[in-house]
C-alpha cells in the first residue's frame, strides 16, 4: 500500500475535542491547505501500535500545528486529552471492499437491522485491514459490529473501503438468535437426473469412481450433512420441519406434523426420525412451487415460536415458467403470477422470508448428456429469483452438492441475512456545533482578553440554559432544580470574574461545583453531580492538576483563564444534556449495546 506522510507527533499537536458535524464519526480535522481524503492513523503506545483508517477533512477553525480528533475517536485508541502519544497521519490509496459479514451484535431482529444498515450511508467508510488475528469492527450508528469475514482481494495490512456495491451479510448464531426454518425438498422427477459433478476431494471421501451424482442425492447428502451440523448447537429455541413436494405436499419430519427442535438437546428418537425422512426422499411428479409455499407459511404460522425468525429454504431445480399473459410448457407451475403474489404476501404480512437454491446448471444438464429439447428436465431458476426478489432473502444460489453443504452448513450454525440493495452515500455532515469551536477555540493563543471574552459569552448561556432545565423540571417532575437566587448568585460570583491567578482557581472550582449541585437524588441528574464532584475534589487539592481538568473538559488547560473558561464550557455542555433529558422524562439513559465476540476470517 502506498502512503505518504501528511504529519505526525514532531510536527503537529493531536488535539482532543468533542466532535460535531465534519469532525465526528471517522473524521479527524487538518487545518487548511493539508489536503483530504482517506488516511491511515498509527499511535504508538509503548510496544503497541494501534492503527485506524480514518477520512481527514480541512477546517478553518483548526489551527496550524494542530490535528484534531472527536473524542470518541480518541478514547478508542486510548488517548486522552491531555496525552500526547507518538503518532504518524498517512494518505493512502484505499481498496475497495467485495463483500463484508458483520456479527449480529444486538438482540434486535436481523431483518430490521440489515434495513437499517442499507440506510446508513456506509458508502465510502474507511476501514484498517490487520496482516494477523487481531479483530475488526465497524461502527455503524453508534453500535459496534464485529466483521466476521472480509474480502479485500487477498490484500492485507491496508486500508480498504466500503463502496456502493460492497455485499453486506449479517450472521446471526443459532445460540443468539432463533430461527424457524422449513425446508422445501422438491421431488419431482427432474431431480432424479443425474447431472451434478463430483470433485476429485468428494469421489475419495465416498470411495467412488463416478463423475457425476442425481439431483436429489446431492439435496438428500446435504440434507444429512445439516443434521449433523445442528448436533453440535444449542441455544435459543428453534423449530425445524422438512417437507418434499411435486405436484403434491408430504410432511417427512416431523413425521406427525408440525414443527420440532432438531439440535444437541434433541432425544434420539427424533434424530432417527429425521434420518429416516430423508432416506425417503425420492423424485416423482410434475412441480407446484405455489402449493408448498403455502403448506410452508401454515407450519410457521401455526407451529413457530413468537419472536423467532421464520424462514423457507426452497431447494429445487426449478420449474420452467414464461412471464404472465405469455404461454408456457413443460414442467411448469399452475401460474406464474400465483407463487410470487403469495410469496410477496407472506413477506410483507406475515415477516416469513425466503431463501432459494437453484440446483444443477444448464450447462451441467448439456454436459451429461442432456437433451436441451426435453424443456421439464433442463435447470431453469427464473421464478426460483423472482420468489425471492419479493420474499426479502438473499440472492438465488445456484450450484451443485458443494453449493447445497456450504449453505446448510451456515443455516445449521446460524443465519445470515443479506443487507439488500446498494448501500447508501453518507448524508452531508452538519455544521460544527458551538462546543465543538469553543473547544477548537481554546487551541488558539489567547490572552486574557480573549478568555474574558469567552467567560462572558459562556455566562449568558449557563443562565439561560440553567433556565430551560428548571423549565422542563417544573413541567416533568413539578418542582424546579435551582432557585433564581442560586443561580443570580453563581452568575456574579463565579461567572462573574474572569480567573486569572492559579491561587484562586480551587475556590472557584469548588464555588461551582457546591452552587450548581441539583438534588443528587434524581437518577436523571447523576452524571452532571458526578462532574462537579470531580471538580470540587481538584479544588481542594494542594495545587490544580491541569492536566485532570484537561482530561474532564476534553480540551486542553495550561493556565487560569483558560482552566475557568474550559470548565464552564464543559458545565454549559452538561445542561444542554441535562435540559434534553429533562424535557424527554427519561430517568436514566439507554443501556449500551454487548460487543460482540468470536472469530475473524478473510475471504479470498
Amino acid at each position: 500500500m502506498t502512503r505518504s506522510v501528511v504529519a505526525d507527533s514532531g510536527s503537529h499537536r493531536l488535539a482532543v475535542v468533542p466532535g460535531s458535524g465534519p469532525l465526528s464519526g471517522d473524521r479527524i480535522a487538518l487545518p487548511p491547505g493539508m489536503g483530504e481524503g482517506p488516511c491511515l492513523m498509527s499511535i504508538q503506545h509503548g510496544r503497541r501500535v494501534i492503527r485506524a483508517a480514518v477520512h481527514a477533512v480541512e477546517l478553518t477553525e483548526v489551527p496550524a500545528g494542530h490535528i484534531a480528533v472527536d473524542e470518541g475517536l480518541a478514547e478508542a485508541w486510548d488517548i486522552g486529552p491531555a496525552d500526547q502519544p507518538g503518532w504518524r497521519l498517512d494518505r493512502v490509496a484505499p481498496v475497495p471492499v467485495r463483500s463484508v459479514v458483520l456479527d449480529l451484535p444486538t438482540e434486535r431482529e436481523p431483518a430490521g437491522v440489515a434495513r437499517d444498515i442499507a440506510h446508513a450511508g456506509l458508502a465510502g467508510m474507511p476501514l484498517w485491514v490487520p496482516g494477523g488475528d487481531e479483530e475488526v469492527s465497524l461502527v455503524i450508528a453508534g453500535v459496534p459490529y464485529r466483521v466476521r469475514e472480509l474480502d479485500v482481494g487477498k490484500k492485507r495490512q491496508v486500508v480498504a473501503r466500503l463502496t456502493k456495491d460492497t455485499e453486506v451479510e449479517l450472521y446471526a448464531s443459532a445460540v443468539r438468535a432463533g430461527v424457524d426454518v422449513v425446508v422445501l425438498a422438491d421431488t419431482s422427477g427432474s431431480m432424479g437426473f443425474v447431472d451434478l459433478p463430483i470433485s476429485t476431494e468428494t469421489a475419495l471421501l465416498s470411495k467412488t469412481t463416478r463423475r457425476r451424482m442425481s439431483r436429489m442425492e446431492a439435496l438428500k447428502q446435504s440434507l444429512r450433512e445439516l443434521l449433523e451440523i445442528r448436533l453440535q448447537v444449542s441455544g435459543r429455541i428453534s423449530r425445524f420441519a422438512l417437507l418434499e413436494f411435486d405436484h403434491r405436499v408430504r410432511h417427512r419430519f416431523p413425521r406427525d406434523g408440525g414443527m420440532e427442535q432438531l439440535d444437541a438437546t434433541s432425544p434420539d428418537q427424533l434424530i432417527t426420525e429425521y434420518r429416516q425422512a430423508v432416506a425417503l426422499l425420492a423424485p416423482d411428479g410434475r412441480t407446484d412451487i405455489g402449493n408448498a409455499l403455502h403448506e410452508a407459511a401454515n407450519l410457521l404460522h401455526r407451529h413457530g415460536r413468537p419472536g423467532n425468525d421464520k424462514l423457507v429454504v426452497l431447494v429445487s431445480d426449478g420449474a420452467e415458467w414464461t412471464p404472465a399473459g405469455d404461454g408456457g410448457t413443460g414442467e411448469v407451475v399452475q401460474t406464474v403470477r400465483e407463487p410470487v403474489s403469495l410469496m410477496a404476501h407472506l413477506n410483507r404480512e406475515l415477516g416469513i422470508r425466503l431463501h432459494a437454491i437453484g440446483i444443477s446448471t444448464p450447462e451441467w444438464y448439456r454436459q451429461a448428456g442432456g437433451d436441451m429439447s426435453k424443456r421439464p428436465l433442463v435447470p431453469d431458476h427464473g421464478l426460483l429469483e423472482e420468489l425471492v426478489k419479493v420474499g426479502g432473502g438473499d440472492p438465488t444460489t445456484v450450484g451443485g452438492l458443494d453449493v447445497l453443504a456450504d449453505y446448510f452448513a451456515g443455516l445449521g450454525g446460524g443465519i445470515v441475512h443479506r443487507v439488500q440493495g446498494r448501500l447508501t452515500e453518507p448524508a452531508r455532515p452538519g455544521p460544527l456545533l458551538d462546543h465543538t469551536r469553543a473547544a477548537l477555540d481554546l487551541l488558539r493563543p489567547a490572552g486574557a482578553a480573549d478568555f474574558n471574552q469567552r467567560r462572558e459569552d459562556l455566562k449568558g448561556r449557563i443562565a439561560e440554559l440553567a433556565g430551560q432545565c428548571n423549565t422542563e423540571a417544573q413541567r416533568t417532575g413539578g418542582q424546579v432544580v435551582w432557585d433564581d437566587g442560586r443561580i443570580s448568585m453563581l452568575s456574579d460570583r463565579e461567572l462573574g470574574l474572569l480567573v486569572t491567578d492559579d491561587r484562586r482557581v480551587p475556590a472557584f472550582l469548588i464555588g461551582l461545583s457546591e452552587g450548581f449541585r441539583p438534588p443528587s437524588a434524581d437518577p436523571r441528574f447523576t452524571a452532571f453531580v458526578a462532574l462537579l464532584e470531580e471538580f470540587r475534589m481538584l479544588g481542594r487539592g494542594r495545587a490544580v492538576d491541569y492536566g485532570r481538568v484537561a482530561a474532564l473538559c476534553g480540551t486542553p488547560v495550561d493556565s487560569a483563564g483558560g482552566c475557568q473558561v474550559a470548565v464552564l464550557q464543559r458545565v454549559h455542555d452538561c445542561l444542554g444534556d441535562l435540559r434534553t433529558v429533562l424535557a424527554a422524562g427519561r430517568a436514566e439513559p439507554p443501556p449500551e449495546p454487548p460487543a460482540a465476540t468470536g472469530d475473524f476470517t478473510y475471504r479470498d
